[in-house]
């Protein structure tokens, strides 16, 4: 009772409170200022991009994830080549963010294990997930349960040539629905998935801003992961019931058996998984990873072919002989060169994100050049700045779309399998490296193809007013965003061949 006596006198004694407030205040910045000196006393042999003081850094973390957080990469790539540099942020652990440059030391980071630099734990605090994935389906916070990452790596990358007719046929239905634009046919799940992809996003940058403590009750009141849970087990539940069913009468090994990702779901799911909610939450889970990397890329890759009328005619060449040849099926998509080539150059010129190879170090990891990551701290990869190098790229800032497929498109040589854009290279982040690799960029890659294979045979398409350019986008810390007002006019095609 004495504490509470003394604060009930604080309250009742207006002349106290400026001096309690001013006393809390003071101790909480000298609990900062100890937590900051601790930290940076850790790296202090790294580099610093931007301001290493106590106030001044703070002032530089804003510039980094409100203004030029882009520019501050590339700085750092510039004065310390094929090194290792820091920059302050406001949504790392421990304010800094640690960036490696050069193929070497990005190779350091492929070499590393799980229990030395960790993907996941950095995927679950940058989307704050032990704050905003509440309620039904939480269990899929569980680092140690991630059997949905085997289903994409697995049953979804050897299933998806067999069901490429079916996929075809959603990519043509999804188009009636876009152009013109309509509700489509089932707008609720839709909705769902799409909104809760920016949701999650948005929600998680904004509570690596907050203050740890803060982070639990704000996480709580914002997230919409629970109704969303629940919204998606209403339409998935047919689906798990039919699965369900024909394994009492058939067997799992049934030819009935709908393959799907729900199935795969189902037959990876160890036993504590097996409930709806969690099945729910792993749909969401892949959902997610999906929805922003392939829109984005979708995005940028429409903006650049519209702008780039040139390229129209012999992709929409490639795209129609290899069709004809081959269907509608992944051999065609595998055939299309030039097509791969031009989406690889727009994701080298565009990016997703200024960096790659996101990790949190769970111990003190030892770089090559002798630079030691503290267990705690965060590392990536300088992506964006390395694929505009003069030294690896030729005329990096100029597009150059069949820049990875030969002059004629047709590179026979040893060099069209590194040319690809689901290979893994040092020098090409796109999808990072070593095995927290983009488990599902071969449905990915192919699914891009696919669409944009179907939008060149039955469509004309080009930006308003003829323009040549594609519209500039907005950079938030190390994040692109494309561009929110920017269009793209599309005309159906009167000799379209489906």
């Amino acid at each position: 009772m004495t504490f509470f006596n003394d604060l009930m006198t604080v309250v009742h004694h207006p002349n106290l409170l400026p001096i309690a407030l001013g006393a809390a205040v003071l101790g909480w910045l000298v609990y900062q200022w100890v937590l900051f000196t601790i930290a940076t006393r850790k790296v202090r042999s790294i580099p610093t991009v931007g301001s290493d003081g106590f106030i001044m850094s703070y002032f530089s973390a804003w510039r980094y994830e409100f203004g030029i957080g882009r520019q501050m990469i590339q700085e750092g790539y510039d004065k310390y080549p094929g090194g290792v540099f820091k920059v302050p942020t406001l949504s790392s652990p421990n304010r800094w963010l640690i960036v490696v440059s050069g193929a070497k030391l990005v190779d350091d980071i492929r070499k590393a294990g799980k229990d030395e630099l960790s993907f996941s734990d950095a995927g679950f605090e940058l989307f704050q997930s032990d704050h905003l994935v509440q309620g039904p389906g939480k269990s899929v916070n569980n680092r140690d349960t991630t059997y949905h990452i085997g289903v994409v790596q697995g049953p979804l990358t050897k299933g998806y040539p067999h069901l490429f007719e079916e996929i075809r046929d959603e990519i043509a239905q999804s188009y009636n629905d876009l152009i013109p634009p309509t509700e489509g046919r089932n707008p609720e799940y839709r909705s769902i998935q799409e909104n809760l992809t920016v949701h999650l996003v948005v929600a998680g940058t904004f509570l690596g801003l907050l203050p740890p403590f803060l982070r639990p009750l704000v996480g709580r009141l914002i997230t919409k992961f629970p109704a969303s849970n629940s919204l998606v087990q209403k339409h998935i539940t047919p689906l798990v019931e039919e699965v369900t069913k024909i394994n009492q009468i058939y067997g799992p090994k049934s030819e009935k058996r709908p393959n799907n990702l729900i199935s795969w779901l189902m037959d990876a799911a160890p036993e504590q998984c097996r409930t709806m909610a969690d099945i729910a939450g792993r749909v969401i889970l892949i959902n997610i990873a999906a929805i922003h990397t392939t829109s984005l890329a979708l995005n940028d890759t429409l903006f650049e072919l519209a702008a780039r009328q040139e390229y129209i005619v012999p992709l929409r060449a490639e795209v129609e002989q290899a069709i004809e040849e081959y269907g509608w099926t992944k051999e065609a998509m595998t055939r299309m060169y030039k097509l791969d080539s031009f989406i690889k150059e727009s994701c080298r010129v565009n990016g997703l994100l200024a960096v790659s190879m996101v990790r949190n170090a769970r111990t003190d990891y030892h770089l090559s050049n002798g630079t030691v990551i503290p267990a705690g701290f965060r590392v990536v990869t300088a992506a964006d700045p390395t694929h505009h190098d003069p030294l690896i790229y030729e005329d990096p800032n100029s597009f150059k779309g069949f820049r990875f497929c030969g002059p004629n498109g047709n590179d026979e040589s040893a060099n069209r399998l590194r040319n690809q854009l689901v290979s893994l290279d040092l020098n090409y982040m796109l999808f990072g490296n070593g095995r927290s690799a983009c488990p599902g960029r071969f449905f990915a890659v192919n699914e891009l193809k696919a669409m944009l294979a179907h939008l060149l045979i039955n469509y004309d398409f080009k930006l308003p007013n003829d323009e040549t350019e594609p519209p500039a986008p907005i950079w938030i810390g190390h994040h692109r965003v494309p561009n929110q007002t920017a269009g793209i006019m599309f005309k159906e095609r009167i000799t379209k061949k489906q």
